[in-house]
């Protein structure tokens, strides 16, 4: 009896350690929801500004770009064209002096009009001191 005990417990362990597991879903791949999605790798668009305007006159969404400043010395120009026109859902190349990324342009808003700041007061003159009283 003990026997076919053990056989049974040792049966169930080699069914569970050759139990196959389902495979994965497959999920189909998916078409690019818009031409904006669309990477191109071929084409390298290359600027010297990091303007919204600048680059959006140079270069198309999903397209490779790179920053070549034509000014050196400004560290914060590579942070600022990636954050200005680099689709930062993919790999960014940032060193001091340049950036390649995948175009992906910010949407800017319109400026607000600006109002002008309310005229000083003219200033008010402290009362003269009385002669002979401090």
């Amino acid at each position: 009896m003990q026997k076919a005990v053990i056989g049974a417990f040792v049966a169930c362990l080699m069914v569970g350690c050759t139990q196959q597991s389902a495979p994965a879903p497959q999920s189909a791949p998916t078409e690019p929801k818009s031409e904006s999605e669309t990477i191109n790798q071929a084409d390298l668009c290359e600027v010297q500004q990091w303007q919204h305007d600048d680059v959006a006159a140079s270069c198309k969404a999903g397209q490779k770009v790179v920053f070549l400043p034509d000014r050196w010395g400004n560290e914060q120009l590579p942070v600022i064209f990636a954050a200005v026109n680099c689709d930062l859902r993919y790999s960014v190349v940032l060193t001091s002096g340049a950036v390649t990324c995948i175009y992906g342009p910010i949407t800017p808003r319109p400026a607000l009009p600006q109002t002008p700041p309310a005229p000083l007061a003219p200033p008010t003159a402290a009362p003269a001191a009385k002669p002979g009283k401090p």
